[in-house]
């Protein structure tokens, strides 16, 4: 199988992820609250999978550890995040 064709297959693959139905109302972009070992956090999300998202971390806090230490990037469970405005 040829590079360009392995990149085609992911990117579907990418594109057949389904969401939860919990997950419906978290869609990309969606700013959100969330707990992660006792300290509360808000982030953005940047992609959804199926019972869960990719967040990054709010600016608010690049220089916690926490952030430092998950690169910025964080997998929740969609019900252990709430939307916020």
């Amino acid at each position: 199988m040829e590079q360009s064709e392995k990149r085609e297959q992911k990117a579907r693959e990418e594109k057949e992820i389904e969401v939860s139905s919990i997950g419906k109302a978290f869609v990309k972009g969606t700013h959100v609250e969330f707990t992660y070992h006792r300290h509360r956090f808000t982030g953005v999300i940047e992609k959804q999978l199926r019972n869960s998202a990719i967040l990054n971390f709010d600016p608010e806090f690049d220089h916690t550890n926490t952030a430092i230490d998950l690169k910025q990037k964080i997998v929740i469970s969609y019900q252990k995040m709430k939307a916020i405005e």
